[in-house]
């Protein structure tokens, strides 16, 4: 059990109660990338992402209160230790509610982890969501976390593996101001995913609800035998994505593609070419990249190589060869940039 699962009942200030997990919920109404296509290891990644949800605990608040999304993800990892992704959000709509939000749906979409390379088997989750009291010390505690977690980013393993123990300590504070936060709902679970599919996390104790009669209508709003469901809950979807618009930022692909760039810019070709065969060997060793992926970048570095030194040319010590760019520049798929959604 992770550290959310071991918190649950000290945050809600009662009994544990086994909440209702939903692992697949029917959207057919919803035009969502990624839902119901296969989880291929090595030959995609996965993604998470908050839909909608449904506030319920804030009640204990008093009149003004933040929503804040705590998610941490551990899958495998090729040739290395499991990977660990860990965010803390407070999306805009979820700043300064009122008590007039908590019977209101708040359709959120948010992403919370960068596509990962899906390698297969188990992946761990711990995802809550929480209702804090604004206005007192609390709240500062809340920005810091958020902002460190904002530092830490969604993009590569690598460059979140520092930040991990300052959001899980940052939260494991701000969970422990009972009377200024409570847990809305919470959800610490190991799964072996198949398809991409959108899951529920609700606010009542198992049994009550039939999950077979479960649905989500076009405004993603939890729907039980066709009537909205009046409990607390967290809708998230686990996407199957085949690209990773980011990885112009995984630091190791980045630094080698900057060298070969700075080669040929002073138009060296024995250094250029050096360059780009560490760069490519970095593509198909990268744990960050699925085989695919790897292979794509590579081929259209070798591509601007040929174009700055064609054959025949003597472009060995200087010269000035063509810009190519940042490694973003090497569009991987197609017109999409780095940063785009997938």
């Amino acid at each position: 059990m992770g550290w959310l699962g071991n918190l649950i009942s000290k945050v809600r200030g009662e009994p544990s109660t086994v909440l209702t997990f939903v692992p697949f919920v029917p959207a057919p109404r919803l035009a969502i990338p990624g839902l119901n296509a296969v989880f291929e290891p090595d030959n995609c990644y996965v993604e998470l992402y908050l839909e909608s949800l449904r506030l319920e605990q804030a009640r204990r608040l008093g009149t003004s209160f933040s929503g804040v999304v705590y998610s941490f993800l551990t899958l495998p990892r090729e040739g290395e230790a499991k990977a660990s992704l860990a965010a803390v959000s407070k999306p805009q709509k979820l700043v300064e509610l009122d008590a007039t939000a908590i019977n209101n749906v708040i359709v959120v979409s948010k992403q919370l982890t960068a596509p990962t390379a899906y390698r297969g088997g188990p992946i761990s989750l711990e995802l809550g969501l929480f209702s804090v009291k604004t206005g007192n010390v609390v709240t500062s505690l809340l920005d810091y976390v958020s902002r460190v977690s904002s530092v830490a980013g969604i993009s590569s393993v690598g460059a979140v593996a520092p930040f991990l123990p300052l959001i899980t300590e940052g939260m494991d504070l701000l969970a422990g101001q009972q009377g200024n936060t409570v847990l809305e709902v919470g959800l610490d679970t190991d799964f072996t995913p198949e398809r991409g599919c959108i899951a529920a996390i609700i606010d009542c104790p198992k049994g009550t609800l039939k999950s077979d009669k479960l649905t989500i209508d076009e405004d993603r709003r939890l729907l039980h035998d066709g009537t909205e469901v009046n409990y607390g809950y967290a809708l998230f979807s686990i996407r199957v994505s085949k690209t990773k618009p980011d990885y112009g930022e995984i630091p190791d692909l980045k630094d080698r593609y900057a060298a070969f760039q700075a080669a040929v810019r002073r138009g060296n070709k024995l250094e250029a070419r050096d360059a780009l065969t560490a760069f490519r060997l970095a593509c198909i060793a990268s744990p960050d990249l699925t085989i695919a992926d790897a292979q794509a970048l590579a081929t259209k570095a070798r591509a601007k190589f040929d174009i700055a030194f064609p054959p025949g040319s003597d472009a060995e010590v200087g010269g000035g060869g063509p810009d190519v760019g940042n490694l973003e520049g090497l569009k991987l798929y197609g017109g999409e940039t780095a940063g785009a959604e997938s």
